[in-house]
């Protein structure tokens, strides 16, 4: 042991450990031992500095009272000793932290006492408006007791401190009773035996004055000298630094209170923001706690008729140490009325000493309550620059106004009051929309949904004979037999899928509703939609052996749902003027929207047609039809049919690779989408008339807002029609078809039908 201390402890340690242990288990008597005056004497100041902090250290350390040892300290330097000690024990200043101004500044003064060799001191300290001193006079240093006397203002002609305080200048008078400056002296009782007088101002870092500290010298002695005031004024800069950590520490504390009061707050709040009357309730007892006002009232503002109202008061009564207020009927006033209509109004907060005196004070609520008001502090609730409720705090308890403090903290305040008011009052309003959406939904549902008499008839309808031969042509024109389209649709899934892999009274009431989702719109519409499944029910049962089970259920109803709500118009015009579908769906507008209506369909009672499946299929089955649908946005086919087309032109296309495999069927929802054009003459004539008809509404909307829309769209350049067609037959369907045949050479009588329709397709 002896070798390690040796080569591994320094000797400051050393003698750190040595006097731990020489002053363990001591007392604060020990400190008294420690700093008598004859220890001072040819002593090295480091070490009684060195010794001092070890005794103040093992005090804190074992919960000693910061006061006990300041005052403690305060009361043994009696002893002379050299200035340059006094120097260094300002050091211990900083000890003072955690203790007021007022005990930070007794300590020091008695060491200004003790190094200037004073006979007396005076402390003082401004006075509540910062206009006069105060004598500080401690009573009792265990218990931290003192008193503050006023003394006289701030000024010239009455005392040495006064002008000191008015001047913030150091001032040396060598006889005080003859200096025609101050009538009144040093001001105090035993003037007359003081001759000489140090005066100097304690200033914060930021140059505030915190109080005045005044040295005297009686009659008989040498008044106090040049370099006495340099130390003293070297000194009290240490004072500075001392008051400036005190505050700082104050202001931590302080701002630390704040801050977890304000974190109340805030999780009070958020527990109870879907109560708004709770709500109310926790911002008004909060606010009362905060400034330590009698009475609260929260108004809220009413915009649309300029009033205030609130149905909730304050009563002055308290349950459990808690504030009761009471709900009573609802009181309404003008904006325009009263202090806390003119805080709604500017915004601005008001801080009024006497209420009565105040011709903006609305006695009415005074009236009402029977009250008496006395001050008020009012502040503006401000959410996103809008006043929406105002906040006011009534009598301080304490006595006397509301104080500046009161107001910086009521600010802090206010924006936890917006922030939770204005979630509360979202939170309320989406509610009410909700209720609202709920209840369009029940009559969109009543208009929406088939009825039993329609999805019963559906069942027991029959085709006949020769239209079921004819549904497995791709040229079959559906358009004479409207009343037939449902019974269509029913024999095209039982075809395809096998008749009992549905649930027949489903699958009628889901084919019926889905007609009723269809609006009569010249060209998206009910047939359209029948007319693409009817071209997917022939691929489908030309190539039964290319599909799986789950492939043909959700390519068959894709094609049968893909234009559900079609509203008449193209996605570039709901984008370009910002409507609410582009603001759900930026993408692929109306095919999201068509699938979203596939599936609220679905979910209506009793329309799930997929519910026998497993979770796993039923998941499954969705996909290929949202990615199916959404493959009929004409955006995405350009880029779908030139990479199939350079993968059949390479070799490349592997139809069992599944991204592969969902290209395919992106190019067959667009083929059976553009299917008209390969029908007979008369047919595909007829359709294109509807495309147009629809094209020139959405035209007619573009130039009605102001813009000119393109040719295509334009009723006014319909002798532009036959080119467009031309081009839209070279540049999107011929390649379409084109593709498709050598994909799947059952599909060749749509390519043959769109280059020479005839019959035989």
């Amino acid at each position: 042991m002896d070798e390690y201390v040796q080569e591994s402890i320094s000797t400051d340690m050393l003698e750190r450990w040595i006097l731990k242990k020489k002053h363990r288990g001591e007392d604060a008597s020990s400190v008294n031992a420690l700093l008598e005056g004859t220890r001072y004497q040819n002593r090295n100041m480091q070490e009684v500095v060195y010794e001092l902090n070890m005794q103040i250290e093992q005090r804190l350390d074992a919960g000693g009272d910061h006061k006990f040892l300041l005052f403690e300290l305060c009361s043994i330097i009696q002893a002379g000793a050299d200035t340059s000690f006094w120097n260094l024990l300002f050091t211990f200043a900083f000890y003072c932290q955690m203790l007021s101004n007022n005990f930070s500044l007794l300590f020091i003064l008695l060491l200004l006492v003790a190094g200037t060799g004073a006979d007396g001191f005076a402390l003082y300290f401004l006075g509540e408006c910062n206009n006069s001193l105060c004598l500080f006079t401690p009573t009792g240093p265990l218990e931290g007791q003192q008193r503050l006397i006023p003394s006289f203002p701030i000024g010239y002609g009455f005392t040495v401190s006064a002008h000191v305080a008015k001047t913030r200048q150091t001032l040396l008078v060598d006889d005080v009773l003859g200096d025609e400056r101050f009538p009144q002296g040093v001001g105090i009782d035993n003037e007359r035996q003081i001759q000489s007088v140090l005066c100097l101002p304690v200033l914060t870092a930021n140059s505030d004055l915190v109080g005045v500290v005044e040295l005297h010298r009686r009659w008989g002695k040498e008044p106090f000298l040049a370099w006495h005031q340099q130390v003293a004024t070297a000194n009290l800069s240490w004072a500075s630094v001392a008051i400036h950590k005190v505050q700082l520490c104050q202001g931590l504390s302080k701002q630390t209170e704040l801050n977890d009061f304000l974190l109340n707050v805030s999780r009070t709040y958020f527990d109870d923001i879907v109560a708004i009357d709770s709500l109310l309730e926790h911002i008004m007892i909060y606010a009362k706690n905060l400034v330590n006002a009698d009475r609260c009232a929260l108004f809220q503002v009413d915009h649309s008729n300029n009033e205030l109202y609130s149905d909730l008061f304050d009563v002055g009564e308290e349950k459990e140490g808690q504030p009761v207020f009471r709900k009573t009927k609802e009181i309404r006033f003008s904006i325009d009325k009263g202090i806390a209509g003119q805080v709604a109004k500017t915004g601005v907060i008001l801080n009024i000493a006497d209420a009565y005196a105040d011709d903006r004070f609305n006695r009415e609520v005074d009236l009402y309550t029977g009250y008496t008001t006395r001050n008020i502090l009012c502040m503006p609730i401000v959410s996103r620059g809008l006043v929406i409720g105002v906040i006011q705090m009534v009598n301080k308890r304490s006595g006397g106004a509301f104080s500046n403090t009161d107001e910086n903290n009521f600010k802090m305040f206010a924006v936890f009051c917006a922030l939770a008011l204005h979630c509360a009052n979202m939170y309320h309003r989406i509610r009410h929309s909700e209720c609202i959406f709920r209840v369009t939904l029940e009559k969109l549902a009543y208009h929406t949904v088939c009825t039993a008499e329609e999805w019963q008839n559906l069942m027991s309808c029959v085709i006949p004979l020769h239209l079921k031969k004819e549904m497995k042509l791709f040229h079959f024109d559906i358009g004479p037999y409207e009343e037939l389209w449902p019974t269509f649709v029913l024999s095209m899934v039982h075809s395809i899928c096998g008749p009992n892999s549905f649930e027949l009274d489903k699958l009628c009431r889901f084919i019926m509703s889905v007609r009723r989702n269809y609006r009569r719109v010249p060209y998206h519409n009910w047939k359209h939609a029948v007319t693409v499944a009817h071209c997917m029910f022939v691929i489908l049962h030309k190539a039964p052996d290319f599909f799986t089970e789950l492939e043909r259920k959700g390519l068959l109803f894709a094609c049968l749902c893909h234009d559900l709500d079609h509203r008449g118009y193209t996605n570039s015009y709901f984008q370009k003027f910002d409507t609410p579908l582009s603001a759900l769906y930026s993408t692929s507008t109306m095919e999201q929207h068509h699938f979203a209506q596939t599936v609220a369909i679905l979910q209506l009672e009793g329309h799930n047609i997929f519910g026998m499946m497993s979770s796993s299929d039923y998941e499954q089955v969705l996909e290929i039809i949202r990615k199916a649908i959404i493959a009929t946005d004409l955006a995405l086919y350009f880029g779908n049919q030139k990479q199939l087309d350079t993968m059949v032109k390479n070799g490349s296309l592997d139809v069992e690779n599944q991204a592969h495999r969902e290209r395919v069927f992106g190019l067959m929802m667009t083929a059976c989408d553009l299917c008209s054009v390969t029908k007979l003459w008369p047919v595909t004539r007829k359709i294109a008339n509807d495309i147009y008809a629809e094209f020139w509404v959405e035209g007619d909307e573009i130039k009605q807002k102001g813009q000119q829309p393109i040719p295509m769209m334009d009723r006014d350049k319909e002798d532009e029609m036959p080119q467009g067609q031309i081009g839209f037959y070279n540049g999107v369907a011929i390649p379409c078809f084109t593709t498709l045949a050598a994909i799947l050479s059952v599909t060749s009588p749509l390519l043959q039908g769109i280059r020479s329709p005839s019959p035989s397709c």
